[in-house]
């Protein structure tokens, strides 16, 4: 279902792939052709850089995504975003990195890069990270999920209205219900949950989950949120 939902989103999208490791590389590019409208490959931040500006000479676009590894030569992750935002200040950006030090992504965020990808890049976390980043992508109109009658998720502000009231949520709460509303209808398994937070740099237990549901539950008029024996959560609104 999130295959489907994010070939919707980015069926008319480019993204520019740069990563020296070359198994790595193919084997993440080919996905990535599944869903997107336009892939381009590099090996390097060099090679990033030209293909870059090459795009934008012949389109006269910028790519709508670009997403690097970190460590690389000829330019590492760092300094090709750097260039990049000389020619395209909102560039989106996804990085691929195995640091989890709090002091080495400040340097990212300082550039406003949010979006990461942590190693080793497994299929389902790139997804998951790319179906996040293609909702900057959707129309306000389409960034709303009509959940109930009376219930809305507003995807690009992250906001569960009440009858045209937001809600007020804490940040776990946020991120619980959107992980469950990407599987709205759905089991969402525990797993899913768990790597949602990873992805978000937030680090919760799977015994945690089911404490965070039942919280959540008190909070959210019109949803039901069912427990799945030994797999997860399944969510669905009374319309």
């Amino acid at each position: 279902m999130m295959a489907q939902k994010l070939y919707e989103k980015c069926k008319d999208l480019t993204i520019l792939f740069v990563e020296d490791y070359l198994p790595l590389q193919k084997r993440l590019s080919s996905i990535l052709s599944d869903y997107f409208k336009k892939v381009t490959t590099a090996s390097n931040g060099e090679e990033g850089l030209k293909a870059y500006l090459d795009f934008k000479d012949t389109s006269g676009k910028f790519y709508d995504i670009v997403m690097t590894d970190c460590e690389m030569p000829k330019f590492n992750g760092m300094e090709l975003i750097k260039a990049i935002k000389k020619e395209n200040d909102d560039q989106i950006f996804i990085v691929i990195s195995a640091h989890q030090k709090p002091e080495y992504l400040i340097e990212f965020i300082n550039l406003g890069i949010l979006h990461f990808a942590p190693k080793p890049v497994g299929t389902q976390n790139m997804l998951a990270v790319l179906n996040k980043v293609s909702d900057l992508f959707v129309s306000d109109h389409d960034a709303i999920l009509q959940v109930s009658a009376s219930l809305e998720w507003n995807k690009k502000k992250k906001a569960l209205l009440y009858k045209g009231k937001q809600l007020d949520l804490a940040k776990y709460d946020v991120l619980l219900i959107e992980v469950l509303l990407e599987n709205l209808g759905y089991t969402c398994t525990t797993d899913n949950i768990v790597n949602h937070f990873y992805l978000n740099n937030e680090d919760i237990k799977k015994d945690n989950v089911r404490n965070m549901i039942v919280r959540l539950k008190k909070k959210i008029p019109d949803v039901v949120i069912e427990s799945i024996y030994g797999i997860g959560y399944k969510l669905s609104g009374s319309m």
